[in-house]
């Protein structure tokens, strides 16, 4: 079984190292890379379904990527077994008064002061040195114009339609210390009573606690073996 892990806002693959050493045990796994240039969500559908294995595969979305996730798995892809939601959403988790989202243009995303504000958001107890630098690198490696590209995409997305008109198994990893995405995002990825697994984390549930994501996943995975 292949694994294809769609990453977070920054769209790299720099955070997701650990996690990918977990999974790559036992499955061959891929983790997408998106053009520094691109934000939308519709482009970024057509550079996923590009890569789309043409083996059986099951796709671990991580919290910016899930609404992609749901878009993709909604038109039938051959090949998709199942689906991993990891800390994301199908609806926008703020919100905010739409001409309040062009002010995201100007904010200071590279900020090693904003970066450092944020953490007790993002990491909260798990934040590190190490998580901080290697965030800070991540995050004034790609254009600010592309970050607030695709805030703003989360700030206005809706895919709920797509989430239901899709037919694969389907899990749900929520951080229980996640700050940004509040519990309740999770009702909508509810395809049964066994959808959902809390996992003790921050919103960067794959960089603070791999470990039992990884399980999670795993076990997962297996059930199509």
């Amino acid at each position: 079984m292949k694994i294809l892990i769609l990453p977070g806002l920054d769209g790299t693959v720099a955070l997701l190292s650990e996690i990918v050493e977990l999974l790559d045990s036992k499955h061959e796994v891929t983790a997408v890379r998106y053009q520094p240039d691109v934000f939308c969500y519709q482009d970024l559908e057509t550079r996923v379904e590009a890569l789309l294995p043409a083996d059986e595969y099951i796709i671990v979305a991580e919290s910016f990527s899930g609404p992609l996730a749901a878009m993709i798995s909604a038109k039938k892809p051959n090949g998709l077994r199942g689906l991993a939601f990891v800390a994301t959403f199908a609806t926008t988790p703020i919100k905010v008064p739409a001409f309040l989202t062009y002010l995201v243009d100007i904010a200071p995303t590279k900020s090693r002061l904003l970066i450092r504000l944020a953490q007790p958001f993002l990491m909260g107890r798990w934040a590190t040195p190490k998580f901080t630098t290697e965030f800070q690198q991540v995050m004034c490696a790609v254009p600010a114009s592309t970050i607030a590209g695709r805030l703003r995409e989360v700030l206005k997305v809706n895919v709920v339609k797509q989430l239901n008109g899709i037919e694969v198994p389907t899990i749900y990893l929520a951080a229980k210390n996640d700050r940004l995405v509040p519990s309740r995002m999770a009702s909508d990825f509810c395809q049964s009573p066994h959808t959902v697994f809390e996992i003790e984390g921050p919103h960067f549930l794959l960089q603070a606690n791999a470990t039992d994501a990884a399980k999670c996943i795993l076990d997962f995975a297996a059930r199509f073996d």
